[in-house]
């Protein structure tokens, strides 16, 4: 009996950059049997508290040259902003590991060719993260090809959600830059479709962009003409890549998870008929199958990230090509950047416009009124931020505003001074030069409990010790009225007086950060010598662009599932409103309260609201689910994610529908003289 080989070592893999679609490649490696995954390195993330557990062992370095000296990985996975992939390639390679690049792959095909080549003199294999290929429509679509003749027609189609933060989890992302992060996507798609490369390159023919979002070009390689068009305000979300043969036609559809078929000429009645129904019994049974797929898959990560990273490790342990020819991911960096070459030029004669029409709406502006001092607004280009500068302005205060990236001009107002600031770094004391007044409407929205530690509770440390640093005596602190204690635990109707939920994660990383900010206010303004105000805005709604409130209810495809009695009433704060009563804070500073819970003296009701939205949504038809059914049903929920998602606080979902009842006598008395107040005149409380 000859003896077995014995099975050789799992691959060493280490993954340099750990945000969403990092821990998404973390999953991915994990799930590989063939792998084994020895190291993770971020400069800026917190590697302590990550989303998903790591098999003991694994390193956690904040440098990924010290990662890749004292790990030694075989593969590295570079998952960082595109503009950091080819200094780090070039250094893991040098490190002699084979590497896997997230795309955009590079920013151009220069940097590209040159990755590219280094890795063929270090004798090592490079992968681009183009998984939608590795996905089962792809696959299925590889396999089905010769029922359908001769292509004669491709069409890659991406209609994205847009997103409101970069790549670093914090900054604005504009459409150009978020087209520029997916556009690898469909045009990748589309040139393994057209066989793209040295042998056949693919010629962009023409390409018709718009700065808003919107890519539609046409490609030509070998005789075959493609369209790829990506937007991000077309609806619904699709991605699909579409083949039609001289035998018929292939659709895979990357948003369900299925190929559609239909093979044959369908040049005759009943075929065409027939075709319809195949069609529609196609999309309900492929639909249904690859959602069940994608739920059943999560713990892998994103779909096909698995499967590639799987093939790529075979390739390299088999001494075999990467998976992925180096042809087809210098044909999608080419393509990619010179659709991004004109959109950028799209950018740039946009943003020309909106400068002479900002330029020309300030000739009309009135002159600031030098008495009132400066008012250094931070958060200036937030939803609340943006109304309170535009509202100063109005009633002749000079504003500087801050943001966490400088606004197109077409998201600036008239006559407003922006600055680009970190808050939780040292400040420029220049930033306070003039100002008489802060008003601290900055805060972070999204992340976890470090981000809002950083952007929120540290910001606001900062900006205090700043302030007074720098001379400025006023600082009215924006924060909201979540931080307060829920009625069920100290009685309702909540008041000026009632107690803030400090120190409570339960709540969410957002109330807990805010709640904190608040209280390091209150104990450090006096040590300061700062006089303080403090504004608690209730639930924000922009009635000029609404949206509903989310303790409404949720939009659930063509339904939109309203919960709780219909005259129930929903406290919240118009964005307006908010503006009005912070304008007059900084007019009379002295004579405002030293805490104003900001509501609306009379709340409107669900059904006010939801009709509201409806005018505007005749597609939807609204559904009513009584406040009883969710106070049933929730706790079973907060059970069922004890178990599934143990170690995490459960959301308690009747609460997240719930209104408190407010005492919004003083926030009526505020709000009644804010509105009364002649333009320039102080108000008092």
């Amino acid at each position: 009996m000859s003896a077995q080989a014995a099975p050789s070592a799992p691959i060493t893999v280490a993954v340099i950059g750990c945000g969403k679609m990092g821990i998404n490649h973390i999953k991915a490696i994990l799930a590989c049997p063939e792998a084994r995954l020895v190291a993770i390195s971020d400069p800026v993330a917190d590697l302590s508290v990550l989303p998903v557990q790591l098999p003991e062992g694994v390193g956690r370095y904040q440098s990924a040259a010290e990662m890749l000296e004292a790990a030694r990985p075989e593969v590295v996975h570079i998952v960082t902003p595109p503009g950091t992939h080819a200094e780090l390639a070039h250094l893991c390679l040098a490190s002699g590991a084979h590497i896997y690049i997230e795309k955009p792959f590079t920013p151009t095909a220069a940097e590209a060719r040159a990755v590219i080549e280094a890795a063929r003199r270090a004798g090592r294999q490079v992968c681009a993260g183009h998984q939608l290929l590795f996905e089962a429509p792809s696959r299925a679509m590889a396999a089905a090809l010769p029922l359908i003749g001769r292509v004669v027609h491709v069409e890659s189609y991406f209609a994205f959600r847009t997103v409101r933060k970069g790549t670093d989890g914090r900054s604005p992302m504009s459409p150009i830059d978020q087209l520029m992060d997916i556009l690898p996507h469909p045009v990748y798609t589309l040139v393994n479709a057209l066989g793209g490369g040295e042998q056949a390159p693919i010629e962009v023919v023409s390409a018709e962009v718009a700065a808003t979002g919107e890519v539609r070009a046409i490609l030509r390689s070998d005789g075959r003409t493609a369209t790829l068009v990506v937007t991000l305000n077309g609806r619904p979300i699709e991605s699909y890549l579409r083949l039609v043969g001289t035998n018929g036609s292939l659709r895979a559809d990357f948003v369900r998870g299925y190929l559609g078929r239909l093979p044959g000429p369908g040049t005759n009645a009943i075929a065409l008929v027939i075709n319809a129904y195949r069609d529609a019994a196609q999309n309900l049974i492929g639909s249904t199958r690859g959602f069940a797929s994608r739920i059943l898959g999560r713990r892998k990560g994103y779909p096909g990230v698995t499967e590639l990273a799987d093939a790529f490790y075979e390739s390299i342990r088999g001494g075999r090509p990467s998976p992925l020819p180096s042809d087809g991911i210098l044909e999608t960096v080419r393509i990619c950047e010179v659709i991004g070459e004109r959109l950028r030029r799209a950018e740039a004669e946009q943003e020309r416009q909106a400068q002479a029409r900002l330029a020309e709406a300030e000739r009309f502006l009135p002159p600031s009124d030098a008495a009132k001092g400066v008012a250094l607004v931070t958060g200036g280009a937030g939803l609340l931020g943006r109304a309170v500068v535009q509202e100063l302005r109005r009633f002749g205060w000079s504003v500087r505003a801050t943001t966490r990236r400088m606004p197109a001009a077409s998201q600036r107002e008239p006559g407003i001074e922006y600055v680009v600031a970190d808050l939780s770094q040292p400040l420029d004391p220049g930033l306070f030069a003039g100002v008489s007044t802060v008003v601290h409407c900055a805060a972070e929205t999204a992340g976890g409990k470090q981000a809002h530690d950083r952007n929120t509770v540290g910001a606001t440390r900062n900006l205090l010790d700043a302030a007074a640093a720098n001379g400025v005596r006023r600082f009215l602190h924006v924060s909201s009225i979540a931080v307060l204690k829920p009625g069920r635990e100290v009685g309702s109707p909540l008041s000026e007086q009632s107690p803030l939920d400090a120190g409570n994660l339960g709540r969410g990383p957002y109330v807990w950060a805010k709640a904190e900010a608040e209280r390091d206010v209150v104990q450090r303004a006096p040590e300061l010598g700062l006089t303080v105000r403090i504004v608690r805005p209730g639930p924000l709604v922009d009635f000029d662009a609404y949206t509903p409130p989310g303790r409404l209810g949720r939009e659930i495809g063509p339904l939109f599932v309203a919960i709780g009695p219909r005259a129930n009433r929903l406290s919240l704060c118009a964005v307006r409103t908010g503006a009005e009563v912070i304008r007059a804070a900084a007019e009379d500073f002295e004579s405002m309260p030293p805490v104003l819970n900001l509501v609306e003296p009379v709340a409107p009701t669900r059904a006010e609201l939801l009709d509201r939205w409806l005018q505007g949504r005749p597609d939807l038809a609204s559904m009513w689910v009584p406040g009883w059914v969710l106070a049933v049903l929730s706790p079973i929920a907060v059970l069922a994610q004890r178990i599934l998602r143990p170690g995490t606080t459960p959301i308690d979902v009747a609460a997240a529908f719930s209104s408190e009842q407010y005492d919004t006598s003083l926030a009526a008395q505020v709000i009644a003289r804010a509105r009364t107040a002649p333009r320039g005149e102080t108000v008092h409380a």
